[in-house]
């Protein structure tokens, strides 16, 4: 009763399972972008609960104040503060696995690439704690970080649970990550744009609609349950004579080289702190960061305080160049040490600042034909953003919803381009995420060809005509499968593991020889010697893996062929077709 209860349950949801593994069909699309919105719902929530943890512990640390040291010495609060948040943190982490220690958006790349986006979550827990406990005490980072590593986390558990093709808990990830930028953010464009430009490092169909649906219900979540979202204070940003537009490109330029020396010194300093215990590495950039808050307490604010302060040009230019090289040099040390917590926000106040200096630097130079101060620093911020990330339209869809201002679209487009060529053509300098991926041994492979594969699941190109049999048959069982329309024989071994892929004419061959019509009726038909123009080495492959996973299994192990299968229970496991070399090539080649 209860295995008939099981059967009637597994059926639907393999039928669902089969749906999904062709993403680009109706049913599959539909389907997923109804589990994006779901995923969207679930991270707006987990979104909502983090910032009340930070909110939580600000409330806390604002009754905090200078530290007194006898009677006449005193120990700024910015000073202190991020030296105790560093040491709890850093101390924390010495005690986790070196695995549970990884997170933000390069573990969101590498579990995608090198896991079938299965996310630990153990993972999410440290870094949802420890990034709360960063961001709180002054650390130089973002919460953009935990927040798409925790909606990437929750779409994940939610696509294995319901054992989806790993091409669709693919996608299931990237609408995470979207909801979880969208949310925190309040920029819901720009979180689809990141997941499809940065994360997925793809644009189809098939991601968009989820996507979308998630990052739209996300933001509606944090919009009924939070009144306070992340906004810039604009006036006006509008470009006042085309005298600005070479100037502009200087500034492109000027940004893209601050971006390349961010990334440069990020990877110089991963190397120097590597073989150093974490709890050592976060103290020293709890040091950097208590030091370059103590000299320019601007990099100490939370939030968009300083970002705003640079928009109304606050700073005189030595105070905004000093601001961006301290927070620069605070951020390199954060990442490098792996302080839990996102780069965006530092990213954008880098940008802000050093656009705000060239604005006043404008101003000098063209007088009244130059743009307000606030334009540049517009720029600056999207600049910084889009040539550290190696994502144009992230950073110009980013700064248009934060900033609220379709003038600045122009200019924007001009900066942020010119930052990225200068960057990325000028000094050979690629996506820190992917450079921090490198540099830990891990090669991502974005090649047309990957990509292609990567959409497709095992199911859609799987031959479900075969019949599995051992690797020895009876003459009756050889001249029933004969009479039947099938076109490949699966003689798999006793244990499973591995077993031969034989076409039907080839048993049929054998049956219609001499040695074939010799054989008597208690005689059996070894598979594996009777004689065959196109017998395989077969192996198995999960009925969840893309057709990436396919290739690189034939790659790396000696299988010709393989059989989808997926374990019911115990050892018992279902086979649903089966997969040819031919069927790979067909996948990239469509």
């Amino acid at each position: 009763m209860i295995r008939g209860l099981l059967r009637r349950v597994r059926a639907p949801l393999d039928h669902m399972r089969f749906r999904l593994s062709g993403l680009e069909a109706p049913p599959g699309l539909t389907l997923l972008s109804l589990l994006g919105t779901l995923c969207g719902l679930a991270c707006g929530g987990v979104i909502i609960v983090f910032h009340a943890l930070i909110d939580l512990l600000r409330q806390q640390s604002g009754h905090l104040g200078d530290l007194a040291v006898g009677d006449s010495v005193t120990i700024p609060l910015a000073l202190w503060l991020p030296l105790l948040g560093a040491a709890i943190v850093g101390l924390a982490y010495q005690g986790l696995a070196r695995d549970t220690r990884d997170g933000g958006i390069v573990h969101i790349v590498e579990r995608l690439t090198y896991h079938q986006g299965e996310f630990p979550w153990r993972n999410a827990i440290a870094q949802f704690i420890g990034s709360a406990a960063a961001i709180c005490t002054g650390q130089s980072v973002g919460r953009e970080g935990v927040a798409a590593h925790m909606g990437a986390t929750t779409s994940s558990w939610l696509g294995h649970w319901l054992q989806l093709p790993n091409n669709g808990v693919r996608t299931l990830v990237g609408c995470g990550t979207a909801a979880g930028i969208a949310a925190s953010f309040n920029t819901p464009l720009a979180g689809v744009i990141f997941a499809m430009e940065v994360v997925m490092m793809e644009y189809t169909l098939a991601g968009f609609a989820p996507i979308i649906l998630a990052a739209i219900s996300a933001t509606a979540v944090t919009h009924l349950w939070m009144t306070d979202h992340p906004q810039l204070l604009v006036d006006a940003a509008e470009l006042r004579s085309m005298i600005e537009l070479p100037y502009l490109a200087l500034c492109g330029g000027v940004l893209g080289t601050t971006a390349v020396a961010f990334t440069r010194l990020t990877r110089i300093l991963t190397r120097y702190l590597l073989p150093q215990p974490i709890w050592l590495r976060m103290l020293q950039a709890g040091l950097v960061a208590a030091l370059c808050g103590w000299v320019f307490p601007q990099t100490f604010q939370f939030g968009f305080e300083s970002i705003n302060a640079a928009l109304a040009a606050e700073f005189a230019i030595g105070v905004a160049l000093g601001v961006a090289a301290a927070k620069l040099v605070a951020t390199a040390f954060a990442v490098s040490s792996l302080m839990p917590g996102g780069i965006i926000m530092p990213c954008l106040l880098i940008g802000a600042a050093i656009g705000q200096a060239l604005g006043l630097i404008a101003g000098w130079l063209l007088g009244d034909s130059a743009a307000e101060p606030m334009l540049y620093a517009l720029l600056g911020m999207g600049a910084m953003m889009g040539a550290v990330l190696q994502a144009p339209l992230t950073a110009l869809v980013a700064i248009l919803e934060l900033a609220g201002r379709t003038e600045m679209v122009f200019p924007a487009m001009l900066v942020v381009i010119t930052a990225i060529l200068i960057a990325r053509e000028g000094y050979h300098s690629e996506s820190i995420f992917l450079t921090l991926l490198r540099d830990r041994g891990r090669d991502y492979k974005n090649d047309p060809v990957s990509q292609s594969l990567r959409r497709s699941s095992v199911v859609s190109y799987m031959d479900r005509s075969f019949k599995l049999t051992g690797l020895t048959i009876s003459v009756a069982e050889a001249h029933d499968i004969v009479g039947r329309d099938t076109r490949w024989i699966l003689a798999r071994r006793k244990d499973g593991r591995s077993g031969y892929l034989l076409p039907l004419a080839d048993l049929l061959r054998y049956m219609l020889s001499e040695d074939g019509e010799a054989l008597a009726d208690e005689d059996r038909i070894a598979l594996n010697k009777i004689p065959a123009a196109n017998r395989l080495q077969a192996g198995p492959i999960h009925l969840r893996a893309t057709m990436q996973e396919a290739f690189e299994t034939l790659r790396r192990t000696e299988a010709e062929a393989l059989y989808v299968q997926r374990r019911v229970r115990d050892d018992e496991r279902t086979i649903y077709g089966v997969l040819t070399r031919d069927a790979i090539e067909r996948a990239y080649l469509r």
